[in-house]
C-alpha cells in the first residue's frame, strides 16, 4: 500500500507511562521463563468488526499476536474494547462533528491526562484542526486496526494498536488523507487508555 505523498510524524509518551510499560515487560519476561511462549497468531475468526451508526464503514480489527497466556473470552473483550476506544478517537478528531469547522475540544476521548496534553500540541496532525474549515464532509473508506497484546497473569495488561485510517473529503480541501501510526495502551484498573502515540498524516488531491 502507498505511503501518503505527504506528512508528519509525532511521537509522545509520557516518563510514568514509560515506566509502566518496562515493569510490564519485565513481569512479561518473568512468566516467560516460566515456560509461557508466546501464543500463536489467532485464526480468521478471531476478527472483529465495529460500526459506528453514523459512519457505515467498518472497523476491521484483528489480533496479530499474544504474548503470555490470554483466555479466548478475555482476547475477545480486548479487541472490543480497544477497537470502541480508537474509534471513538476517530470520530471526535476526523470523522465527526459538522464541518466546517476548526474546533475540535474533545478530541482525544480515552487519551491519559499526559498523552492528551501532548496530543494537544499536535492538534494539527491527530485531527482535521488545520483543514477543517475548507471541508465540507469527510466520507471514512478504511478503518484497520492490529493488535499485539502482552498478558501478566492471565489478564491483558499492555497493548499496542497498529491503525490505518483512509476519508475522502469535499469541499475546498478536496482529498484523500491517510492517518496510521500505533498507539500504546494500558490498562491498570477502570478501561483501557491511550499513554502514547507515533502517528503519520498525509493526503493526495
Amino acid at each position: 500500500m502507498p505511503r501518503p505523498a505527504t506528512g508528519r510524524t509525532s511521537r509522545a509518551w509520557t516518563c510514568a507511562s514509560i515506566a509502566l510499560a518496562l515493569v510490564l515487560a519485565l513481569s512479561l519476561s518473568g512468566c516467560r521463563a516460566a515456560s509461557q511462549p508466546p501464543v500463536a497468531p489467532p485464526a480468521r475468526d478471531e476478527v472483529a468488526q465495529v460500526t459506528l451508526s453514523s459512519h457505515p464503514v467498518s472497523t476491521r480489527t484483528r489480533i496479530h499476536r499474544v504474548y503470555g497466556r490470554l483466555p479466548d473470552a478475555r482476547r475477545k473483550d480486548v479487541r472490543r474494547d480497544v477497537a470502541r476506544l480508537i474509534d471513538r478517537w476517530w470520530e471526535a478528531s476526523y470523522l465527526g462533528g459538522t464541518y466546517p469547522r476548526t474546533d475540535f475540544p474533545d478530541a482525544f476521548p480515552g487519551f491519559t491526562r499526559g498523552a492528551e496534553r501532548l496530543a494537544r500540541a499536535d492538534k494539527a496532525l491527530l485531527t482535521n484542526m488545520t483543514g477543517g474549515s475548507r471541508i465540507e464532509s469527510v466520507t471514512p473508506r478504511k478503518r484497520a486496526i492490529t493488535l499485539d497484546i502482552m498478558a501478566v497473569g492471565t489478564q491483558a495488561r499492555s497493548v499496542t494498536a497498529r491503525f490505518l485510517l483512509r476519508f475522502a473529503t469535499t469541499g475546498a480541501k478536496q482529498a484523500t488523507t491517510t492517518v496510521r501510526g500505533r498507539l500504546f495502551l494500558t490498562r491498570q484498573r477502570g478501561p483501557w487508555r491511550v499513554f502514547g502515540y507515533d502517528v503519520a498524516k498525509g493526503s493526495r488531491a
